[in-house]
């Protein structure tokens, strides 16, 4: 497991955005605490050169993302980066 700022992760070609809903608001109120995000977002970077979400981690980045924008406070990630040789 590695760490990235949601900087770049929102450069990833990933559909990451998500509506504001409870889980989002849980999320943004958390972060706003002071409060790290621990659980950790699963991709795959296939050998094509996309990147795709195994486990929905949308609102954790959304919610990071829009903290970033507002604040600019690069919140850190944990993230599981799976390589498939597969393309």
């Amino acid at each position: 497991m590695q760490v990235m700022p949601i900087s770049d992760i929102v450069k990833l070609d990933l559909h990451w955005v998500r509506g504001e809903d409870a889980r989002f608001a849980a999320i943004m109120k958390s972060l706003k605490r002071g409060e790290a995000i621990n659980e950790a977002i699963k991709l795959i970077q296939c050998a094509c050169g996309k990147t795709y979400i195994l486990q929905d981690g949308g609102h954790r980045i959304t919610a990071a993302h829009k903290l970033f924008l507002k604040t600019g406070k690069d919140t850190l990630i944990p993230v599981d980066i799976f390589q498939s040789d597969i393309p």
